[in-house]
């Protein structure tokens, strides 16, 4: 474990900035339900917002307002195709961490009798 110090003390401070600040900035973009059943359903692929709107039965007006937070913070990426913009994950590690926490939350509810 003192390799992942070591190397977490060096990646710490990048070009002057924090990454912790950063990093904790970036965790409040999945303090919303809806913007991890979003990340979800992007696992699956590129996804418009209409596709989004009908998957989780939301409006366009606050599937667009999610994804504009979440385009903002890096979290998703896009790709025009004439007048649609579809949408991606930026970084499938930003998936595979959703999902790494998820999986322990079952494991701890399991864990309690809670599920």
């Amino acid at each position: 474990m003192v390799e992942n110090r070591e190397t977490s003390e060096v990646e710490s401070h990048v070009d002057g900035i924090d990454i912790f600040q950063i990093h904790a900035a970036f965790c409040t973009i999945f303090s919303s339900p809806i913007r991890l059943q979003i990340m979800d359903f992007l696992g699956g692929g590129e996804k418009t917002v209409t596709e989004l709107s009908e998957e989780l039965q939301v409006s366009l007006a606050n599937v667009s307002q999610h994804l504009r937070l979440m385009r903002d913070q890096g979290a998703v990426g896009t790709r025009r195709d004439g007048r649609t913009i579809y949408y991606r994950i930026a970084n499938q590690k930003f998936l595979q961490g959703i999902q790494t926490v998820r999986e322990g939350l079952l494991e701890e509810f399991k864990k309690r009798g809670a599920l």
